[in-house]
């Protein structure tokens, strides 16, 4: 079932409201977020300056330095900036004056009644300028403060930041509502069970496609997708919409940030390690391009056209994946060595492990790929050879650095591990086949009452008209016993087609079958036994010792 097309609508209203009250909200929120947009760029502020700096709506005014009484400068300055920003982040306080009133041993400066900041002795004299003079100039910053924060909060201000806030949050549910749209749309053309799939036959047509796994496969993809996408859209546009108001500015920035520290410290490591980077990608395109060369060798060295001395042709495929898989480990090793990640203890600790396991867990796979290189150069059998391993014939299918496979007659593949092949007896027939031909053999026994040269013709005739069997050198008979009823005569043929094994068998057989009923000589072995009628037993009689006495 897919979702309705108006699902992802309904679902989007919940968001829109929320998102609508809190920005409604926002100019009349309580003042624990209070800053307001700067007219300005903040100056940049050195880190070695003294004191804690008094700042509004982003903006730094100045520093206290000094301490009265119990309170810190740090907690004057949060004080100030609090009062200060009450006055400026208020859109109904009217207009505001800020005057200068010279007390006993400080001078105030005040909004009406109320003290924003007193300006003592002390921090004349950690600035270095007279009381007074200090004063004015302090009370000249917070008027231009106040007014500013004042034109930031005007109703005409507040409407055109709402409006933006409004597009921007048109704009995201537009982005949703399309995500999620598509999203359905796709799922539809790649679902087998509706109207409206359509594919390309070579993928339409195929079994993992018809299953339905492809369709949710990609329908837990997309699913991720648009989730994925959403929270990125979401995540940049609530900042964006928090940062038009005065009072959830400082919300809106720190989401900001938390978006775009994890960046930087990405974007630094990146830039970090670009060094690194750019062997890497050396290494590895030098790397692979030795390896294609490699492959290009010994290609032309198994095909004939590069001859190298003392190198049989059948070993370069083997060799050129040797040389491969050591050329991979080099360059692995010398890239994560390479690495700043290298010498960390933890990845040390990993690697030790690592290689402890493997030399725990490894020891019959080591004794089979060394098994398996000297299976390769030892010259046992080949690709296509048909051997006998233990009780297999077959042909080999498979030379690999663990396991030898084997297809045998009835179309069964057997795995054999390498160092099992290395250990037992290997039959090559395909090598005995191209030297001077395999000797097939087969026994039958006859009677003494036909005479073996007659056996000995009707033997060969039958083997001479036998497919695949060579006619030079030619058939012979062997005399392998003399039983006590019968001749044991086996018939030795050669071939140079291994292949046909079992056919060869069987057409022999026939054919000495045929033959031998023409002749009128039955192919049976004579046995000789006593026959009893069932009558008489063969206990002896027990006698009694009277009887024995009276005889």
């Amino acid at each position: 079932m897919h979702p309705h097309p108006h699902t992802g609508r309904r679902r989007g209203w919940p968001l829109l409201v929320t998102l609508l009250l809190l920005i409604w909200s926002s100019p009349v929120a309580a003042s624990a977020v209070y800053q307001v947009e700067p007219t300005a760029t903040p100056a940049a502020t050195p880190p070695a300056q003294e004191g804690a700096p008094v700042i509004v709506n982003g903006q730094e005014l100045f520093r206290l330095k000094t301490r009265v009484g119990s309170i810190t400068a740090t907690e004057r300055a949060a004080l100030v900036s609090d009062h200060i920003s009450q006055l400026a982040n208020n859109p109904f306080s009217g207009e505001i004056i800020v005057t200068v009133r010279d007390v006993e041993g400080a001078t105030d400066i005040m909004v009406g009644e109320k003290v924003l900041v007193s300006v003592s002795d002390a921090d004349a004299a950690a600035e270095g300028r007279a009381r007074q003079e200090l004063a004015q100039e302090w009370a000249a910053i917070i008027q231009t403060a106040i007014a500013a924060g004042q034109a930031g909060v005007s109703a005409p201000a507040l409407g055109a930041r709402l409006g933006i806030a409004l597009l921007v949050l048109l704009g995201l549910l537009s982005l949703l509502w399309l995500i999620n749209r598509f999203g359905d749309w796709l799922v539809d053309k790649l679902d087998p069970t509706t109207e409206s799939g359509r594919l390309p036959p070579t993928l339409s047509h195929s079994e993992f496609y018809q299953s339905g796994q492809f369709s949710r496969l990609v329908r837990g993809l997309l699913r991720f997708g648009k989730i994925a996408l959403s929270i990125f859209l979401i995540t940049v546009a609530i900042p964006v919409i928090l940062r038009s108001f005065p009072r959830t500015r400082p919300l809106g920035q720190s989401l900001i940030q938390l978006i775009l520290n994890p960046l930087a410290r990405l974007w630094n490591l990146i830039t970090a390690a670009l060094p690194e980077v750019a062997f890497l990608l050396v290494l590895a395109a030098v790397t692979w391009l030795i390896t294609r060369l490699v492959n290009l060798l010994f290609r032309e060295v198994s095909r004939g056209v590069v001859r190298l001395p003392s190198f049989e042709p059948d070993w370069a495929i083997f060799t050129g994946k040797m040389v491969n898989i050591f050329l991979i480990v080099v360059a692995v090793i010398v890239g994560f060595t390479s690495l700043p990640l290298s010498n960390l203890p933890v990845f040390q600790g990993i690697g030790a492990f690592l290689a402890l396991l493997f030399t725990l867990a490894s020891s019959s796979a080591i004794a089979n790929i060394i098994a398996g290189i000297i299976l390769t150069y030892t010259g046992a059998f080949r690709l296509g050879d048909y051997v006998q391993i233990q009780n297999s014939i077959g042909e080999v299918v498979g030379k690999y650095l663990l396991t030898t496979r084997v297809r045998t007659f009835k179309n069964e593949v057997v795995s054999f591990p390498n160092a099992l092949v290395l250990g037992t007896s290997v039959t090559n027939f395909s090598r005995m086949a191209a030297e001077k031909g395999v000797v097939l053999h087969t026994t039958i026994t006859i009677g003494y009452d036909v005479a073996w040269q007659r056996i000995h013709e009707l033997l060969i005739a039958a083997a001479l008209d036998t497919a695949h069997i060579e006619k030079t050198p030619p058939p012979f008979v062997l005399q392998t016993a003399l039983n006590d009823f019968h001749v044991s005569y086996e018939l030795n043929v050669h071939t140079r087609q291994p292949q046909y094994l079992p056919l060869i068998y069987s057409d022999l057989h026939r054919n000495i079958q045929d033959h031998f009923a023409a002749a009128g000589v039955e192919i049976m072995s004579p046995a000789y036994a006593a026959l009893r009628d069932g009558n008489a037993i063969t206990i002896p009689q027990v006698t009694s010792e009277a009887e024995t006495a009276d005889h």
